[in-house]
């Protein structure tokens, strides 16, 4: 990735995303170190930061879809109170009823699957294009390559059913419901029924589809070429 980003032509504009601030910070002082330009076209990123600047710039048709996504209620598989709220902790011990926990354990599921089959159902590709999570009979007909058996995932959709109700209840809030905000409120970029790449639409349909009538990007950020490292998941490709 350094020698990437170092290699490109310093005119164009580059962001470089990771899930690891500390992979920015190495590739950050890498690339300001052996590029002349000093890496004044390069913007290094983490994903969660990312995703607060382009949900801070969204702009819903209807202001009653406005949402703030406060970090002392963002969903997490497991933290402390002052990180966010847990869902080990505050879901499956605090709030899921016993008949729920008894299903999971006959099923074989542990808290850490269940909360994967979540992250699945509400971050699938197809709910790129849907922007909202899998419904039941989507889940169920997704490949082997997914895991679980056909009754481990309907325990998991019932779970995640449990969940949402409990989440929307204290007005919580997980990286999916982030991102679906985004893709639903957003930038028509992200709103279209066919998520269409950024890089498709400059090369297939011309620059001012991203452009204004007084040439300024539509959206938040504009980059000529995007960097992400393998455990990143973009909100586009």
């Amino acid at each position: 990735m350094i020698k990437k980003v170092t290699g490109e032509d310093p005119s164009r504009r580059i962001v470089m995303i990771s899930r690891l601030s500390r992979l920015v910070n190495i590739v950050k002082t890498a690339v300001t170190e052996k590029r002349d330009d000093s890496a004044d076209s390069v913007s290094f990123t983490t994903y969660e930061d990312l995703l607060q600047l382009i949900a801070r710039r969204v702009v819903p048709d209807d202001d009653s879809e406005y949402k703030s996504f406060v970090r002392f209620d963002k969903v997490r598989y497991d933290c402390d109170s002052e990180s966010g709220t847990s869902f080990y902790k505050e879901f499956i011990n605090g709030h899921l009823s016993k008949i729920a926990l008894e299903k999971m354990s006959n099923s074989s599921l542990e808290p850490l699957t269940v909360w994967f089959a979540i992250i699945t159902i509400k971050s699938h590709a197809t709910c790129a294009a849907t922007k909202m999570p899998l419904t039941r009979e989507e889940y169920l007909a997704l490949p082997a390559t997914f895991g679980l058996s056909n009754r481990q995932r309907e325990v998991c959709y019932d779970v995640f059913q449990h969940y949402e109700s409990w989440r929307v209840s204290g007005s919580y809030w997980d990286e999916a419901d982030r991102v679906l905000y985004i893709m639903s409120c957003g930038p028509s970029v992200f709103r279209d029924p066919t998520l269409v790449p950024w890089a498709h639409r400059v090369n297939n349909m011309g620059e001012y589809d991203l452009l204004g009538d007084d040439g300024d990007p539509l959206h938040p950020f504009f980059f000529d070429f995007v960097c992400a490292d393998e455990v990143s998941d973009l909100i586009v490709s």
